[in-house]
């Protein structure tokens, strides 16, 4: 019954897009409907600015107008897509999770763009490699575009290091933030927490993915056929590390629900010294900050081995949804795609949220420079996807979603409710996950 309800709900919801889903030719004039992800915020003012302008401007001048919608997260973008191609009412534009794209791809749901780049000029060497070598843009391919990527830092409350005498590097290894959030970690006489050292939530393909290849391993294999992480002791490693970190006290478990907010208003109440966190929103701690008096520090994402330093790249992919639009269509949304990364645009996506300016020009557009010069903390996140980024997507293995809540549940039991040890965890991972491989 309530599987039903819920279909019922969605298609509902589904329904009630329609009017919005279908792109209206009135005319010489193409209504281009664009699904996305950013609707609260700055966020969201900044992708509507970019709209408006096209609108405006270019798309005035070649008679499209592009009509934004927000869908909600990646998971509910992915199934409104999928449902929305079923039924004949599908957008032409879609923003999906950078692991989601390549399902969209295989089901033949999203266009290969580069027809369209080479006959109107656009660059794509120009964007950064990593991004052409993702599944879907190789072999001379450009299924979908770096539209809203995002790379993981250490946030931490410099207001109170500075009190304590306390420094960190910019590109910290694990060993160095460990000390540096010990030496946050406040208790009272009675032995009470006052203030946490660090956070860290549970988003294992993002955070842990990273700290594995780092020590030389891998979360999954390149073939999908393994998990070599499981095998040679580095999750292990990584699950042991996190546990001592929490069982000793200065570091907090995450909470069962609303983790993340709750660990971020933890922060500007300066009850928590540091966590890891996307670069995606910077925007609105650099606010939150302001508001609570607090000056914000941030690396890059901390190593297991200096030598090898590596961050995980997240975020969304942006394509054009081929099946059931027409070639004008098609066309009319890669005028509005080519818009979006151009430099301008990328700057103002960039200064609007935190997310990764994606092109390798734009470090020296006037108006990127100009605002790293007076904001170099958003400058952090483009240096480390230079230095150590790597494609969360990539190698494409089509079950790892279900691989990292794999993990995922597991670390619920041994960081949340402590209720198994790290050897118990790294076995769990191993009986649930034998169906995979």
């Amino acid at each position: 019954m309530k599987k039903l309800v819920s279909i019922l709900l969605t298609l509902t919801l589904l329904f009630s897009l329609s009017a919005a889903a279908m792109a209206e030719e009135t005319g010489d004039n193409i209504v281009i409907q664009f699904w996305h992800t950013r609707g609260s915020g700055t966020s969201y003012e900044g992708l509507k600015e970019s709209v408006d302008n096209f609108n405006a401007t270019i798309g005035k001048e070649k008679g499209i107008t592009v009509q934004e919608t927000f869908i909600g997260d990646y998971t509910a973008i992915m199934t409104k897509t999928q449902l929305s191609v079923q039924s004949g009412e599908q957008p032409q534009i879609v923003v999906a999770s950078n692991t989601n794209t390549a399902p969209l791809v295989e089901d033949g749901i999203l266009v290969d763009m580069m027809p369209y780049a080479e006959k109107s000029g656009f660059d794509v060497s120009n964007l950064m490699d990593c991004f052409m070598q993702i599944y879907g843009n190789t072999d001379g391919q450009l299924h979908s575009l770096p539209y809203i990527r995002s790379t993981p830092l250490f946030y931490y409350n410099k207001t109170m290091a500075d009190a304590k005498g306390l420094t960190i590097s910019s590109n910290p290894t694990i060993d160095e933030m460990v000390e540096f959030c010990k030496g946050l970690y406040e208790v009272d006489e009675n032995g009470e927490v006052l203030v946490y050292g660090l956070e860290i939530v549970s988003d294992f393909g993002y955070f842990q993915a990273a700290n594995l290849q780092q020590l030389g391993s891998a979360l999954l294999a390149d073939d999908g056929m393994s998990a070599p992480s499981l095998e040679d002791g580095t999750m292990l490693k990584v699950l042991t590390d996190w546990r001592s970190w929490v069982d000793e006290g200065w570091c907090r478990s995450f909470d069962a629900t609303n983790a993340g907010d709750t660990m971020q208003q933890l922060f500007f109440q300066n009850k928590l010294g540091g966590f890891f966190n996307s670069s995606a929103g910077m925007r609105s701690i650099t606010e939150n900050c302001a508001e609570a008096g607090i000056e914000l520090g941030v690396t890059y994402y901390p190593t297991y081995d200096a030598e090898k330093p590596v961050a995980e790249i997240g975020g969304g992919q942006i394509g054009i949804v081929g099946q059931g639009n027409s070639e004008e269509q098609i066309a009319a949304a890669w005028e509005f795609v080519q818009y979006l990364m151009s430099d301008e645009q990328i700057t103002l996506t960039s200064k609007t949220t935190g997310y990764l300016p994606t092109t390798k020009s734009v470090a020296n557009y006037e108006g990127m420079i100009e605002f790293w010069n007076e904001n170099p903390l958003f400058k952090v996140a483009y240096d480390q996807l230079l230095e150590n980024g790597v494609c969360q997507e990539k190698p494409y293995v089509p079950y790892l979603q279900d691989y990292t809540q794999y993990c995922a549940d597991a670390v619920s039991l041994l960081i949340q409710e402590k209720s198994i040890t790290p050897e118990e965890a790294v076995q769990q991972i191993v009986d649930t996950s034998s169906i995979l491989f």
